[in-house]
């Protein structure tokens, strides 16, 4: 089952999840821009290399990284890879003391 998103324009795109991991997207491409890193159909979505999909589709089912893109009879198929994350890594939340609005890091 895939999942449906409406762009500023009304129209409707599905991305749909493939047993090999990558994501068929289906929808009207009449109107598109593409280049060597993205496919921006008129009204949206604007899908980049590196991004992940999840940021786009909202669902949790799609936390997977654009590898490519790849013309089909069906619409476009998106070469995806694993987004790898470490669940128990909480470096990003370091400790900080915060002077007068001004953040210090380094200072333990």
């Amino acid at each position: 089952m895939g999942v449906k998103l409406r762009n500023r324009y009304g129209d409707t795109y599905t991305f749909t999840k493939q047993e090999d991991g990558n994501v068929l997207w289906e929808g009207p491409f009449e109107y598109m821009r593409a280049g060597d890193d993205f496919i921006d159909p008129s009204g949206g979505p604007f899908i980049r290399i590196g991004q992940m999909l999840s940021h786009i589709v909202y669902s949790d089912d799609f936390n997977i990284i654009v590898e490519g893109f790849i013309n089909c009879k069906e619409g476009v198929l998106i070469k995806t890879k694993p987004h790898e994350y470490d669940p128990n890594d909480f470096t990003h939340l370091a400790d900080t003391n915060i002077i007068g609005g001004i953040i210090n890091t380094t200072e333990k």
